[in-house]
């Protein structure tokens, strides 16, 4: 049996807080920083992408990022803070509503969210709508990420996607 068939909707309102409180502090490492935090909420070996709907729908992973472990995710963290050379910029989430599953081996959540760019010009754009696509564990009482897929919609995105999603 997959985990589709298994997946039971989440009602207990703790564990839904919890796991929006992990989905708030995620995004905050990433829009307000320090991004050195970023990786701290993922399971050691971890799947962490952002994939096109159309590549997803058809089964085909191919993304702009894909990262297995938590050094790959240090790496880009690290990379995008002192390595990189791009006009620095500013990221913005707005999270919709999550739907929360049990799945046995712990949570499925999916969320609409849409990513803001703001640029040293000072211009705001709208970097892409997306949904998350989690995998989400508990490990010593701490809930984390063992999937992060970003599934997006838009069409035409910045080839330039730098920072995290």
């Amino acid at each position: 049996m997959d985990q589709t068939e298994a997946a039971q909707p989440v009602t207990d309102e703790s564990i839904l807080r919890r796991i929006e409180r992990l989905q708030l502090d995620y995004i905050s490492s990433i829009d307000d920083g320090p991004l050195d935090n970023w990786p701290q909420f993922f399971t050691e070996k971890c799947l962490y992408t952002v994939v096109s709907r159309d590549n997803h729908s058809r089964g085909m992973e191919l993304g702009v990022m894909r990262f297995e472990s938590v050094g790959m995710l240090i790496d880009r963290a690290t990379a995008t803070q002192h390595a990189a050379v791009f006009a620095p910029r500013i990221i913005r989430h707005v999270l919709g509503p999550m739907i929360v599953d049990e799945t046995g081996e712990g949570y499925r959540s999916r969320c609409n969210v849409v990513i803001y760019q703001t640029s040293p010009d000072g211009d705001t754009m709208l970097l892409m709508a997306a949904q998350y696509n989690d995998i989400i564990v508990e490990l010593d009482g701490v809930l984390k990420f063992k999937e992060k897929r970003v599934v997006y919609d838009t069409h035409r995105i910045p080839d330039s996607i730098v920072y995290p999603l």
